[in-house]
C-alpha cells in the first residue's frame, strides 16, 4: 500500500509559495510564466496523485472507468511537470527556445509518446491497468521514469554547456534543484509505495523561488518599481524574441548634486512621489527604476509616448513634495526607436546608459532617440575602447614627434611627443578620441608610462645624433593624481641614464582637478629636476594666480587663440605674450601654419614656434631621418613639411 504522509504538508507549503508569488508584482517574462505554470501543474499533480492513490486503495468503492480517469489525470500532469522543470531551466539560462530546437523536438516526442502510452492504457494496458483486484503497473510504466530522467539530464547538460556566464550562485542553484530531482527519481524507483517525489519537486521549486523568482529581488525599495536586474532580464527576452516594444526613459538631472542639496530623506520622498504620479496616471505601463534618478516606462503599443513625454515635462515644471520640502527637479528624456534592432541585450543596455548620460548633460528638453546612428556611434566607441585596451596590453601605443623651433634662430629647439593608435579596423586614431577613454578606465597611467619610456628611449639612441635638447611629454590630469608618479618617472629617467631636464612635462589644467595636490606633485617633481609647461593656455581653466602658484616657467599658447588673432587681430595675444615674457617665462605658439605667422609671432615675443608650417607630427623614425639629414640648418623653410 501507498504512504500518503508527506503529500498534504507538501501541498500546503506549495500553496503558501503560490499565494505569496501571485500577490506580488512580477515582470511579464517567459521565465515567470513558466514558473507559475510549474507551480499550478505541480499542485495539480499532487492533488491528482492523492486522489488517484486514495481511490486505488479503496478500488472496490469506485467503478473501473472512474479509476482509469483518475490515474490518467495524474500521469498527464506528472509528464507535463517533468517538461516544465526542463523548460524553467532553459528560461533560467536565458536560452531562447529556438536555440534548443533539436532538444525541444526530441522532448516533445518524449512527451507525446509518454502521453500516448497513458491514453491507450485502458485498452492496451501499457502504463497501468485496473481490474477487480485494483491497480497494476504495465510494461511501459518505466517510461514514466525515463522521460523525467531525460529532461533532468538534458537540463544538467545545458547548464554545463550554456551556463558558463552565470554567477556562481545561480549556476549552483540550477545544478542543485536538478540534482534534487534526480535524487527524487531514484528514491521513487527504490521506494515506489512512498509518495516522496512531490517532496523533492517542492524542494526544487523552493530553490528556484529563492534563487530566481522571489519578487522582492526584482523590486526597488523606494519606488516599488522593478529594478535594474528586472529590467536586464526583460531586455534579454525582448531582444532574443524580437518582440516589439515602446520605451520612454527619463533621468533626474544633476541627481547626485540634488541629493546633497535636498538630503537623502527628501530625495527619497521625491522618488516616491514621482512613482505615485506615474502609477496613478499610467496604470497600464510597466515601470523600472534603474537608480541614480533613471526611470524606464514600458508602454502598451496603443500609448502615445510623445503625449506622455509632454505631460511629464509639464509636471516637472512644478515642484514635487518631499518630506516637508518642495523639490524642484529638471528632467531629460530618452526613447528607443521601436524599429531599431540590436545584436544583443548588452548592446541595447550600453546604448541606453550612454544616452542617459547624454540626457543628463544637455540643457534642452529634447528627447534623445536611440536609433541606428546612435548605435553605430556606440559601436565605434566600443571599438576604440577595445583598441585602446589592446594597444596598452601589447605596448603598441605609437609615439609621434613634432618639432618645436627656436623662434630667434629658426633652428630645432626640441620636440613634442604625441600619442597615436593604429587599429586594423579603425585606422589611425587621434589622441582627442582615445585619451578620454584611457582616463575613464584608468589605463591612462599605464599608457602615460609607455609614452614616457619611448620618449626616453629616443633620447638615448638618437638625441645626441640630432642635437635634440629635450622632448615634451604630455601628462594627463589623472596621472597627476598618482602619488607615485614623481618617483616612478625619476626612476625611469635614471634607468635610461638621462637627466630630468631632457624630458619636460606638459600639463593642461582642468576645472575638476585638485589644485592643492597638483601643486604638491609639481613641487615634488621639480625637486627631482623636472620642468613643467602649461599646455593649451587660453582654453583651460588657468589664471595668473594659479600659474604663479604652480611655478610654471613655460607657457604654450593654444592654437585656437593664435588662429583667432590672425583672423581678427587685437591686443589680447600680444599683451598676453608680453606679460608672460615680463614674468621670465618662455612662450610657445602652437598652430603656426605660414611664414607670416611665424614672423609676426616672433616679433610679438614668442620664444618657440610649433605647427604645420614646420611639420606635422611624424613617426619617430621619420623624425630622426629628416632631422639628421638637415642637422643644424634653419627650419623656417618648412624642412619637414614636404616629408
Amino acid at each position: 500500500m501507498w504512504n500518503l504522509d508527506y503529500t498534504i504538508p507538501t501541498f500546503l507549503i506549495l500553496t503558501v509559495i503560490l499565494i505569496y508569488y501571485i500577490t506580488r508584482p512580477r515582470i511579464k517574462i517567459r521565465m515567470n510564466r513558466t514558473f507559475i505554470t510549474l507551480i499550478f501543474v505541480n499542485l495539480a499533480t499532487m492533488v491528482s496523485d492523492y486522489i488517484a492513490t486514495t481511490m486505488d486503495i479503496s478500488h472496490a468503492s469506485y467503478s473501473i472507468s472512474l479509476l482509469y480517469i483518475a490515474n490518467m489525470l495524474f500521469f498527464f500532469f506528472y509528464v507535463l511537470r517533468s517538461y516544465l522543470f526542463y523548460r524553467f531551466t532553459v528560461d533560467a539560462l536565458a536560452i531562447h527556445p529556438r536555440i534548443c530546437s533539436p532538444v525541444e523536438l526530441t522532448g516533445f516526442a518524449v512527451i507525446f509518446v509518454s502521453q500516448l502510452l497513458v491514453l491507450v492504457s485502458p485498452w492496451l494496458h501499457t502504463v497501468f491497468s485496473i481490474d477487480n483486484l485494483g491497480y497494476h503497473s504495465g510494461p511501459a510504466y518505466p517510461m514514466m521514469t525515463v522521460h523525467f530522467l531525460y529532461f533532468v539530464i538534458i537540463s544538467i547538460l545545458l547548464l554545463l554547456t550554456k551556463g558558463k556566464d552565470l554567477s556562481f550562485f545561480r549556476f549552483t542553484s540550477i545544478l542543485a534543484y536538478n540534482m534534487i530531482l534526480l535524487l527524487g527519481i531514484f528514491i521513487r524507483l527504490i521506494l515506489p509505495h512512498v509518495l516522496l517525489m512531490d517532496l523533492f519537486t517542492l524542494l526544487a521549486i523552493i530553490i528556484s523561488f529563492l534563487s530566481f523568482q522571489n519578487p522582492t529581488n526584482y523590486l526597488e525599495e523606494r519606488t516599488r518599481f522593478f529594478n535594474q536586474q528586472a529590467f536586464e532580464t526583460a531586455v534579454h527576452e525582448m531582444i532574443a524574441s524580437h518582440k516589439s516594444y515602446q520605451i520612454l526613459g527619463f533621468i533626474l538631472k544633476n541627481y547626485t548634486d540634488n541629493r546633497i542639496l535636498y538630503g537623502n530623506t527628501q530625495m527619497d520622498s521625491g522618488l516616491n512621489a514621482i512613482a505615485g504620479y506615474l502609477r496613478q496616471n499610467y496604470p497600464k505601463f510597466t515601470y523600472f527604476y534603474l537608480g541614480s534618478g533613471r526611470f524606464i516606462l514600458q508602454a502598451p503599443e496603443s500609448a502615445d509616448l510623445k503625449e506622455v513625454q509632454e505631460n511629464l515635462l509639464s509636471r516637472f515644471h512644478r515642484s514635487w513634495n518631499g518630506n516637508n520640502a518642495k523639490l524642484y527637479l529638471q528632467v531629460g528624456f530618452i526613447t528607443v526607436n521601436s524599429r531599431q534592432s540590436f545584436d544583443s541585450d548588452e548592446q541595447f543596455l550600453d546604448c541606453l546608459h550612454s544616452t542617459f548620460r547624454q540626457a543628463d548633460n544637455i540643457t534642452r528638453n529634447n528627447c534623445l532617440v536611440i536609433d541606428e546612428e546612435h548605435k553605430k556611434a556606440r559601436e565605434h566607441y566600443l571599438d576604440m575602447k577595445r583598441s585602446v585596451e589592446n594597444a596598452i596590453k601589447k605596448s603598441d601605443v605609437l609615439v609621434y614627434l613634432q618639432p618645436i623651433i627656436d623662434a630667434s634662430t629658426g633652428k630645432l629647439a626640441g620636440a613634442e611627443a604625441l600619442a597615436r593608435l593604429k587599429d586594423p579596423k579603425l585606422g589611425m586614431i587621434m589622441p582627442s578620441e582615445f585619451i578620454s577613454l584611457a582616463e575613464e578606465n584608468g589605463s591612462i597611467l599605464t599608457m602615460g608610462e609607455q609614452i614616457f619610456r619611448k620618449a626616453c628611449e629616443f633620447m638615448v639612441y638618437y638625441g645626441k645624433q640630432i642635437s635634440l635638447p629635450w622632448i615634451n611629454v604630455n601628462l594627463s590630469p589623472i596621472q597627476c593624481l598618482d602619488h607615485n608618479l614623481p618617483e616612478e618617472f625619476y626612476n625611469i629617467i635614471k634607468e635610461y641614464s638621462l637627466t630630468p631636464d631632457q624630458i619636460r612635462l606638459e600639463i593642461t589644467e582642468e576645472e575638476n582637478i585638485d589644485h592643492n595636490l597638483l601643486q604638491q606633485q609639481i613641487h615634488s617633481m621639480e625637486e627631482k629636476g623636472f620642468s613643467f609647461i602649461l599646455d593649451d593656455y587660453g582654453t583651460g581653466y588657468s589664471n595668473i594666480d594659479r600659474i604663479k602658484k604652480l611655478s610654471f616657467h613655460h607657457i604654450k599658447m593654444d592654437k585656437s587663440i593664435v588662429w583667432e588673432y590672425f583672423k581678427k587681430p587685437d591686443d589680447i595675444l600680444p599683451l598676453t605674450v608680453q606679460m608672460f615674457r615680463s614674468l621670465g617665462m618662455s612662450v610657445t605658439a602652437e598652430g603656426v601654419e605660414t611664414a607670416e605667422m611665424a614672423e609676426e609671432l616672433t616679433k610679438m615675443g614668442c620664444t618657440h614656434l610649433q605647427g604645420y608650417y614646420y611639420a606635422k607630427p611624424m613617426p619617430m623614425e621619420q623624425f630622426y631621418e629628416t632631422t639628421i639629414s638637415k642637422k643644424g640648418e634653419h627650419y623656417e623653410t618648412s624642412l619637414y613639411r614636404d616629408r
